[in-house]
């Protein structure tokens, strides 16, 4: 199996029905209202995969999903034990939003303690376009007894990431329009001194997949200049799209920092400066 923070459809196939190997199914939507979608499990998924609601686990319960950051220790001691996660397993996370709901729960795990994390390259769209198994047999997890610990560096609180950001790369990898902001609207646009790298740039846009790891770099040279050479932070809407570019940057393994909350945060405060020009 290939090292990096992806799994492919053949290498998952092969490997899946191993006693510790824990598929995660994450699918979910921002669409109003922004929700997990049991349905589409319901209706098929891969074999043997256990459903994660995004909406409640590793994400703080007592603020909206906009806004709220990765969870805290025993709320992610929580989900590690419902999903069924135990030391030494294989955790293998997909969705169907172009990595951005497993990824966030890629990057929770790997906060609490849970290295052995991968995300489906592609998610499901490839997997069924490859023809490969999909199962409507729910799975129910036993409970699991991984035990949560805090790995710095993964992520920055606002606080953090206002001492840190004069020095950083700050990668904001929503869309062009989003980037870009709304002359009617004040409080639409961007950080100020954020580079747009969208996370459909990582992305093969027939596939789905990643690209491969030098067209990474190339895009990151073309729409970051000097990303290399700094500390680089990921921003978004809300801190689910950003990692995605995160995913993008362990492929090169070159690490990067969540912005957790991302611009939905950074806006609260209408003392705060937002950018608005055309995106790069």
């Amino acid at each position: 199996m290939t090292r990096g923070p992806l799994i492919s459809a053949d290498e998952l196939n092969a490997v899946m029905a191993a006693p510790n190997v824990k598929v995660v199914d994450v699918r979910g939507t921002w669409a109003s209202p922004a929700r997990a979608l049991p349905d589409d499990y319901d209706a098929g998924h891969i074999p043997g995969a256990a459903f994660l609601d995004w909406t409640r686990h590793f994400i703080a319960q007592d603020v909206a999903p906009g806004l709220a950051p990765i969870a805290d220790e025993e709320e992610a001691r929580a989900s590690f034990a419902a999903l069924g996660i135990n030391e030494g397993d294989l955790v293998v996370l997909y969705d169907a939003s172009s990595h951005m709901h497993a990824g966030r729960i890629w990057l929770a795990m790997r906060h609490w303690g849970f290295e052995n994390v991968r995300v489906l390259n592609g998610g499901w769209a490839n997997w069924k376009n490859l023809g490969m198994q999909v199962s409507t047999l729910s799975s129910v997890p036993e409970t699991g007894d991984f035990v949560a610990k805090h790995v710095p560096g993964l992520k920055l609180d606002l606080e953090d990431f206002l001492t840190l950001q004069d020095g950083a790369c700050v990668i904001d990898a929503r869309g062009a329009a989003n980037y870009a902001g709304n002359a009617d609207d004040p409080r639409s646009g961007h950080i100020p001194g954020a580079l747009n790298v969208p996370f459909s740039a990582m992305l093969d846009p027939d596939s789905g997949t990643f690209l491969d790891a030098d067209v990474i770099v190339k895009v990151l040279d073309e729409r970051a200049p000097g990303w290399a050479s700094k500390p680089l932070i990921a921003s978004c809407g809300s801190g689910y799209a950003a990692t995605v570019v995160l995913l993008a940057l362990a492929m090169i393994d070159k690490p990067g920092i969540l912005f957790d909350g991302s611009f939905a945060v950074w806006k609260q405060d209408p003392d705060r400066p937002v950018a608005q020009s055309p995106a790069s």
